[in-house]
C-alpha cells in the first residue's frame, strides 16, 4: 500500500530524548517498511529519514502557522491507500470526503472541543479514530465517529532483559519531564516511606514557572544520596537504570494518554508501580509486570513486593502484548477495513 504519515512539526525525526509521538510514527514507519508498504513521512523540516522512507517537511515548532496549507497542499497533489495522521484533525480537510482511507491516532487524553465537534459536523467519510489507549475510547465513548484503540508498542529488539541482580538495596526510578504534574514529589516522598534509594530522570520545563519549581523546589528535595537526579538520558542510559533498578514508579496527577517508559521498563524485566488512573490499570497485571496503587501509603505497600515479581515473565509480557510488531498488525487491520 501507499501510506502517508502526518506528524505536526514539533520535533525532527528520529526523536532522541523526548517525543513519544515522533517514536511510535517512528516504529510505525519501520515496521511498514519491513513489510513492503511504500512510506512517506510529513514532519519537521529537519527530519532524518531512511532511505526507503519519502520524506516532505511541513514547518518547524517556530513555523506552524502555515502547517496545514503545506499538508494540504501535499494531500491536494498526491495520491495514497491510506492517510494515517497522528496531528490535526484539520490536516484531513482536502481529503474528508474522499474513499481514501483515514485513520487518526490520537495521543491525547483531553479530546472533547469545539474543533473536534465541528469536524464532524462536516460529516467525514472512510475515518476511523484510534486513540493509543483503551480508557482514551472508554472515556470518550459518547462522542461521534467510529472508534477503534490501537495501543502503543516499541520494538521488541529496543531493549532487553537485564542480567544485574536485584537486591532490596536496588533504587526506584522515575524517568519523565521533570514537573509537578508527573508526580515526582510523590515519588520522592514514597521512596523516603519505603526506605529506597531514588533515580530521577528526565528534563524540566522550559516555561519560566516551570525553570522556578525545578529549581527552588524539585533540586531542593535531591541529596545526591537517597535522591540522585541524574538528567535527560537517552535509550541506551535508559536501558542501564532500568536494568538495575528494583521497578519503575508511574505517578502522573496531570492526564496522560500513554507512557511509553511502562513499555521500556518490561521490556527492561522492570515491574512498574502506579497510581490506579489512566492507562496503567489497563497494563498492570498485579503481580505480573507490577502493581497498582490507590494512593501514596498503598503504593509504599506495593513497593515492598516488587522483589517478588519474576523479571522474566515481564519481559514476556511486553513481548506477548506490546511490540511494535502487534502495534503495527493493529493498524494494518484498520487499514484493510
Amino acid at each position: 500500500m501507499k501510506i502517508v504519515i502526518i506528524v505536526n512539526p514539533v520535533i525532527p525525526f528520529p526523536p532522541q530524548t523526548v517525543g513519544g509521538t515522533e517514536r511510535i510514527a517512528q516504529y510505525l514507519i519501520e515496521e511498514l517498511v519491513k513489510k513492503g508498504h511504500e512510506i512517506t513521512l510529513l514532519g519537521h523540516d529537519d527530519s532524518i529519514v531512511p532511505t526507503k522512507v519519502k520524506f516532505v517537511g511541513i514547518g518547524s515548532y517556530n513555523d506552524q502557522k502555515n502547517t496545514a496549507k503545506k499538508v494540504w497542499f501535499h494531500l491536494l497533489s498526491n495520491k495514497y491507500d491510506v492517510i494515517h495522521n497522528h496531528g490535526r484533525l484539520i490536516y484531513f480537510l482536502p481529503r474528508i470526503w474522499s474513499s481514501t482511507r483515514k485513520v487518526h491516532t490520537f495521543h491525547i487524553a483531553e479530546i472533547l472541543s469545539n474543533s473536534f465537534l465541528n469536524f464532524f459536523k462536516l460529516k467525514p467519510r472512510k475515518l476511523i479514530l484510534a486513540p493509543c489507549a483503551r480508557w482514551i475510547q472508554i472515556k470518550h465513548e459518547g462522542l461521534p465517529g467510529d472508534w477503534q484503540f490501537v495501543n502503543n508498542g516499541i520494538p521488541k529488539t529496543k531493549y532487553y532483559l537485564g542480567r544485574e541482580v536485584i537486591t532490596e538495596h536496588s533504587p526506584l526510578i522515575i524517568i519523565c519531564r521533570i514537573g509537578f504534574g508527573k508526580g515526582v514529589l510523590d515519588a520522592i516522598e514514597i521512596a523516603k516511606r519505603a526506605n529506597k534509594n531514588l533515580l530521577i530522570a528526565g528534563k524540566g520545563g522550559d516555561n519560566p514557572h516551570e525553570i522556578e519549581w525545578f529549581e527552588n523546589v524539585f533540586l531542593k528535595q535531591c541529596d545526591g544520596k537517597q535522591i540522585q537526579y541524574v538528567g535527560p538520558i537517552n535509550d541506551m542510559k535508559k536501558q542501564e537504570l532500568l536494568t538495575k533498578s528494583i521497578g519503575l514508579l508511574m505517578l502522573s496527577i496531570d492526564l496522560e494518554a500513554f507512557n511509553l517508559t511502562m513499555l521500556e521498563a518490561n521490556a527492561c524485566g522492570c515491574p512498574v508501580i502506579s497510581y490506579n488512573r489512566y492507562f496503567p490499570p489497563d497494563f498492570i497485571k498485579p503481580g505480573v509486570n507490577g502493581y497498582i496503587g490507590n494512593d501514596r501509603e498503598e503504593i509504599v505497600e506495593k513497593v515492598a513486593l516488587l522483589d517478588k515479581i519474576d523479571r522474566k515473565k515481564c519481559r514476556l509480557e511486553f513481548e506477548a502484548n506490546y511490540t511494535s510488531a502487534i502495534m503495527v498488525n493493529n493498524y494494518l487491520k484498520l487499514y484493510h477495513q
